[in-house]
């Protein structure tokens, strides 16, 4: 997507919290936010955006503007406006639309928008923060509210964050409850995924019996797999700290 800036280019781009996305102009940025407004936490605006857009983008007012939001505790809806406001990017029915949509959001019930901000938290890498958020809705008292579906899809999630923070074990456990209660196809995956990872293959065989896998779907299971294993090289090496270097490497590969 071609983005036409009118502002200043920066030259030190802004790094957004808890987002591997570089931002070289104020344009940029609104579009990201724009394209993006279910993926966005109010935590994603610090005053390091406010010194950014003054000593970056010569924006001192807007940059003004936003601090003085931050200090009064805004809401997500208060500091997406400003900033599209802050320029001429988008026109005033498609900030109407948005905000529609942002209303939409905050009359979420309470135990949806813990979910959103818990899924923030994992599409955005913070794994240790998703985990502790999935952990309180699993076992809280919003547990209830959520269809048997939606719970397995919180677990199927929780293990994902498992997986890259704690033990494959724990993952292996999250995987296969949530297919059981969600019944999807990529939570079986990644349930089979974490038994060969941990060289459970008379286990694998039997549980892609058990589920009804097909020998093609074990054995595309198996090749993803083998194209995850084959980019890390294992030394050998059992210390301690080369078998965490090669389990850190190997959650790499798979990138769940």
């Amino acid at each position: 997507m071609f983005i036409i800036c009118q502002g200043k280019l920066a030259k030190e781009p802004y790094l957004m919290p808890f987002v591997d996305k570089a931002f070289y102009s104020l344009e940029e940025l609104c579009a990201y936010l724009y394209e993006n407004i279910y993926s966005i936490n109010v935590e994603f605006f610090q005053s390091s955006l406010a010194d950014w857009l003054e000593e970056e983008t010569d924006n001192g007012a807007l940059a003004k503007k936003l601090r003085y939001a931050l200090e009064q505790g805004p809401s997500l809806k208060d500091l997406v406006v400003l900033l599209l406001c802050g320029c001429d990017y988008y026109k005033e029915d498609e900030i109407r639309k948005l905000i529609v949509i942002m209303d939409g959001i905050a009359n979420l019930p309470l135990h949806q928008k813990r979910k959103i901000k818990a899924d923030n938290f994992l599409r955005a890498g913070r794994y240790g923060k998703s985990l502790l958020e999935y952990r309180r809705l699993l076992h809280g008292g919003l547990a209830m509210n959520f269809s048997t579906e939606e719970y397995g899809d919180l677990l199927h999630n929780q293990g994902i964050a498992h997986f890259h923070t704690s033990s494959f074990v724990r993952a292996e456990k999250d995987f296969k409850e949530a297919y059981a209660r969600n019944g999807a196809k990529s939570s079986l995956k990644h349930y089979l995924w974490t038994l060969l990872i941990q060289d459970k293959e008379k286990l694998f065989a039997e549980e892609a019996i058990h589920y009804g896998i097909s020998p093609e779907e074990a054995k595309a299971i198996r090749l993803r797999y083998v194209e995850a294993t084959a980019r890390v090289e294992f030394s050998g090496d059992s210390s301690q700290e080369k078998l965490e270097q090669y389990g850190a490497e190997l959650r790499q590969a798979f990138a769940f």
